[in-house]
């Protein structure tokens, strides 16, 4: 990667030189763009001039990757905000790249957010967990401008509703994420799951129920599910709703049929 990169700057380095000093100005201030977003002359000073260059020369995806990898690096050296900053620069190269914003909002939440919690740096516990938060805020606007960037991807719908899910332990919000990314077609099998437990923690446990049993009336033969599962928690709901005997479609226990011997 680092040789393709290379490789661009011989190219274009002798060309460059040779533009006219107004053409170089006015190169560097025309805005790049990669779909809908607009990189102004800031991103030069974010990514030095031999990245600028690059990119001038078409390798943006070059140049986004090496970014990337580059962010590792100083997650290593425990300089979160040049990581922060770098995941930023990678996501306006490639606003596109489901995987960038993804990883980046994990990082943030999860890696970042616990590291910063239980840095000797903190003088206080309380200092802590604000400084956490913080990141699980970042994580949040992250994934916020990634849906935004990728409007029909079922992904980062899913991972903004586990980060409400888990980080901000707010059901509600969580299942609102859920619902949306199931919608789509090519979502994972696992999702309808996650999603009827967070219906039942936002305190609908009817929706929760319905979304057990319209998985339970599946065709077992041609849809993959862990049956045994969805038979435990669609049980657990005909107990917890009451629901009558006659009215039930999960198996039951010989012992607990109407009419049972005792």
């Amino acid at each position: 990667m680092r040789g393709k990169l290379i490789a661009a700057l011989v190219v274009v380095l002798p060309a460059w030189a040779m533009l006219p000093l107004e053409n170089r100005i006015h190169a560097e201030n025309v805005a790049l763009r990669y779909g809908t977003t607009q990189v102004t002359g800031g991103l030069r000073d974010r990514i030095g001039q031999g990245m600028a260059i690059a990119l001038l020369a078409g390798f943006r995806g070059v140049v986004a990757d090496f970014v990337w990898i580059q962010s590792h690096t100083f997650w290593e050296k425990r300089e979160w905000l040049r990581q922060y900053d770098d995941m930023e620069v990678a996501t306006i190269l490639q606003p596109q790249s489901v995987m960038f914003w993804d990883l980046g909002a994990w990082h943030m939440a999860w890696n970042i957010g616990y590291a910063v919690s239980v840095d000797p740096a903190n003088r206080t516990k309380a200092e802590g967990i604000k400084r956490e938060r913080e990141w699980w805020d970042k994580a949040r606007e992250f994934l916020r401008r990634g849906i935004e960037n990728n409007p029909n991807r079922y992904d980062l719908y899913f991972a903004m509703g586990w980060l409400y899910q888990v980080k901000y332990q707010d059901w509600c919000r969580a299942e609102e994420y859920y619902a949306k990314a199931i919608a789509f077609p090519d979502a994972p099998s696992y999702l309808p799951r996650i999603h009827a437990r967070a219906l039942e923690k936002c305190g609908d446990a009817i929706g929760a129920y319905q979304y057990w049993k319209g998985l339970w009336l599946q065709d077992h033969r041609t849809v993959h599910q862990p049956w045994g599962i969805v038979a435990r928690e669609g049980k657990r709901l005909e107990d917890l709703l009451k629901i009558p005997y006659n009215q039930r479609v999960f198996p039951m226990d010989p012992a607990r049929r109407p009419g049972a011997s005792e």
